[in-house]
């Protein structure tokens, strides 16, 4: 008798087991939970009326599948058009390597629940993601088409910023250092383009990209980014219109959105619809006509750092990021002027530098002549600083006065080599002269200027030091060092 009951309940729980596909894809229901273990994922409410195919949303660096609900309404949208939905965690700081296996095994899953292949919409660093999963992952069999928004295709010069002198010890204090950030740089992104574009074929899974162009408004979270980004052309804050672009893809829009406004439901899922996507669209790019100089140092307690600007500059913001939300920041003008800071962002929990803080003034026709930006800090850290200009070029004589006054140094004494676009121009040059170079580019395009300094300070100490800086070609093509 005890064996029958023992066989009952045992067929009991078989068929339990067998009726519910979630146990065995391991999917919840519902607002996915954002502490849940990378690679849980999740299925919305099923639409009322099936008019779709199913849509797997995944997030962007730092995020979760919870990216996709309050207060945005991607979720609600898809479902009410009568698309099944998904929802995933993918690890939030780790490479599109690592999260591109992970995605491709859930993929398989996905498509074993719903029975049919999955539209796929990435944002951000979520579309690179996606591609990796498909085209080395072997996911491919288990997805119809792509969208991605405000992806860097191309990578970021916001993750080279982390890693430079100027700002790579601010994005260690604020841990925003890691393999994802990492795998987002220009070069590395680079490298991953050449492994990936030629396993692009004719019957690959056909991708979709939307770009922004907006940073939102003065002094929001991704105001600093646009104001960096600006010299390499038009942005959402985070990414340029051209990384978000593939060669091979279609792209339905250039909106004008900031990078996290193009993640919402009710401002592009009209974008997203299978219908729209083969109406090819247009889009030009406005044509990046500003300069930059860029400054960093140690912050504790206070510091002052200086800017050069010349004549017949239009316009001119200062940004100062740092690892805290700073007391007092005062820019004072030539003539002894001082300008308070406007506005104080908390950057997004998404961005490069979250946990940090940028500090906006902006001026219309600032005089020329040297700038002086004093700051103050309660706490040990660091700023990173941004003057991008409107008009005029950057002074970088003043990058050779910086040098010899920070390291104790008569000029004499002091070799430098320039790497352009890390091809050699320069090799040990003396520090006493303005240099002009012809660079075979574009008029109004920007350069990575790499400067080797190497001397002897005052007391006879040798000394080495490296400069990272952004300059741009103009419309004869010449780059000003």
């Amino acid at each position: 008798m005890i064996k029958k009951i023992s066989l009952i309940f045992l067929t009991v729980i078989l068929v339990f087991f067998f009726m519910q596909p979630n146990l065995s894809y391991g999917f919840s229901k519902g607002k996915p939970d954002p502490s849940a273990p990378p690679g849980t994922w999740y299925i919305g409410d099923a639409p009322h009326v099936k008019t779709g195919s199913p849509i797997l949303f995944v997030h962007g660096l730092t995020g979760s599948g919870a990216t996709w609900f309050e207060p945005n309404d991607m979720y609600r949208q898809a479902r009410d058009a009568g698309h099944p939905a998904a929802f995933i965690n993918l690890y939030p700081d780790q490479s599109y390597w690592d999260n591109g296996q992970m995605l491709a095994s859930k993929l398989a899953e996905m498509y074993n629940h719903f029975g049919e292949k999955i539209i796929v919409v990435g944002h951000s660093k979520g579309g690179v993601d996606t591609q990796t999963a498909l085209l080395h992952y072997g996911a491919e069999r288990y997805v119809s088409k792509v969208f991605t928004l405000g992806t860097p295709h191309h990578g970021s010069q916001l993750a080279n910023l982390a890693y430079s002198n100027w700002a790579g010890w601010l994005a260690g204090i604020i841990g925003m250092r890691s393999p994802g950030t990492d795998s987002l740089r220009t070069g590395t992104m680079a490298a991953f383009r050449n492994q990936t574009d030629r396993l692009v074929g004719d019957h690959s899974v056909p991708f979709q990209t939307l770009s922004g162009r907006s940073w939102g408004s003065f002094g929001t979270s991704l105001y600093f980014g646009g104001v960096y980004l600006n010299s390499y052309g038009t942005n959402d804050g985070a990414v340029t219109v051209d990384s978000s672009r593939l060669s091979y893809a279609n792209e339905l829009a250039s909106l004008s959105l900031d990078h996290y406004a193009i993640a919402e439901g009710h401002r592009v899922f009209r974008y997203l619809q299978p219908r729209l996507a083969t109406n090819e669209q247009e889009v030009e790019t406005q044509q990046a006509d500003y300069g930059t100089i860029i400054r960093g140092g140690e912050l504790n307690g206070t510091a002052t750092q200086t800017f050069q600007l010349e004549d017949e500059i239009q316009a001119v913001t200062f940004s100062v990021l740092a690892h805290e939300s700073l007391k007092n920041v005062t820019l004072i003008s030539p003539n002894g002027d001082e300008h308070l800071v406007e506005a104080i962002e908390k950057e997004h929990e998404q961005s490069i530098f979250a946990g940090a803080y940028s500090h906006f003034i902006e001026l219309d026709q600032p005089e020329s002549g040297t700038w002086t930006v004093e700051m103050n800090s309660t706490t040990a850290g660091g700023y990173f600083a941004v003057a991008s200009i409107d008009g005029g070029l950057t002074n970088t004589l003043q990058l050779e006065k910086d040098v010899v006054s920070a390291l104790n140094t008569n000029p004499a004494d002091v070799t430098y080599s320039v790497h352009i676009n890390d091809e050699l121009y320069v090799e040990d040059e003396a520090l006493d002269a303005l240099h002009t170079f012809i660079l075979p580019m574009k008029s109004n395009t920007s350069q990575t200027i790499t400067t080797d300094y190497n001397g002897i300070t005052k007391d006879g100490t040798p000394f080495e030091r490296t400069v990272v800086e952004h300059l741009f070609t103009d419309e004869r093509g010449n780059v000003f060092h």
